[in-house]
């Protein structure tokens, strides 16, 4: 039920054009909104967009978990790092985005025509320095003949470089996020999953109906025999 009940929010999210943040994401906002509502707590991903859908799957696959980042006011960002760092457990893994930082060395990162950064569209300014700063080096390849040989690289299926190392690495429909048309596919790619959920859960759910009904049957029986048994024994000691 739990997991059903999850993906029917994900899927009410996406219905009204929202991403479902990690858990940890969505805590650090509610948190940075309520002790410093003046840091204007976003996140990334609602401020970028694929131009080339045939690059989308890889490109978020290659900034991963970096899609769920923080961005607020660059006022704001020591105070928005440390409100996290009181949060209990899992909670102090979101991350605050540089933002000022981000902005001073985009300026002198040199831009490259096959740079990811030139299919995506930005419409937060820190979203664009961001990923420009920490991404503009990505180049987009042709094969993994081309790709051995660049440092930090992408092909348009999903193969990867970068530190001297190569991997795969793109994204299900269903974890897209970049986009109203990421969310559209990601929409239709769980509603299947949510008819699987509810089937399992209603079959669940009828056999425990089942159960139930075997035991109750067991003890109508089990009743009955033991009211045989003292109407045997009454009989006897009359006799």
């Amino acid at each position: 039920p739990q997991k059903r009940k999850q993906k029917q929010h994900e899927i009410d999210r996406l219905q009204q054009q929202k991403v479902s943040y990690p858990a940890f994401v969505h805590r650090a906002i509610e948190a940075i909104k309520l002790a410093c509502p003046e840091a204007d707590p976003r996140v990334l991903c609602d401020h970028v967009e694929v131009k080339d859908d045939r690059w989308q799957m890889a490109i978020e696959g290659y900034l991963g978990g970096a899609r769920f980042s923080i961005i607020v006011d660059e006022a704001y960002e020591a105070e928005a790092i440390s409100i996290i760092r009181q949060l209990p457990g899992r909670n102090k893994k979101a991350r605050v985005i540089q933002g000022s930082k981000a902005r001073r060395d985009s300026e002198l990162s040199r831009r490259n025509k096959n740079s990811i950064i030139e299919v995506l569209d930005f419409s937060h300014s820190t979203a664009m320095v961001y990923l420009t700063a920490s991404y503009g080096s990505v180049l987009m390849v042709d094969s993994a003949e081309e790709l051995k040989s660049t440092g930090r690289g992408l092909t348009e299926d999903g193969m990867a470089s970068g530190g001297y190392s190569m991997w795969h690495c793109d994204t299900a429909d269903t974890e897209l996020v970049f986009g109203a048309g990421a969310r559209h596919s990601a929409l239709k790619a769980k509603q299947p999953e949510l008819e699987t959920l509810t089937g399992e859960s209603q079959q669940a759910n009828y056999q425990m109906l089942h159960l139930a009904r075997v035991q109750d049957s067991v003890r109508a029986l089990t009743n009955r025999r033991h009211a045989v048994t003292l109407a045997s024994i009454m009989t006897e000691q009359r006799e």
